[in-house]
């Protein structure tokens, strides 16, 4: 899964761009994807929409897949 990766503000442009394209209205789907922040809360993550672009002046940064630190591990 790709990703966008930017400032909370910026991950929900993209989420609401997303879900004005896609025209979802809330009876089945009423949100693209729920953005995710870094465990260090220094930057946020959304899901990429293959057909969809972020703002012309975006700063969103696009990554094939989130690094090994978006998902520490969990001592038991």
């Amino acid at each position: 899964m790709s990703w966008y990766i930017g400032t909370r503000e910026e991950v929900e442009q993209y989420n609401e761009k997303v879900n004005e394209a896609k025209a979802y209205k809330g009876s089945i789907t009423s949100n693209w994807a729920n953005p995710r922040q870094h465990p260090d809360g220094s930057k946020w993550a959304i899901a990429a929409n293959n057909s969809i672009e972020p703002q012309e002046d975006s700063n969103l940064i696009f990554e094939v897949q989130l690094s090994d630190d978006w998902t520490p591990e969990v001592e038991l």
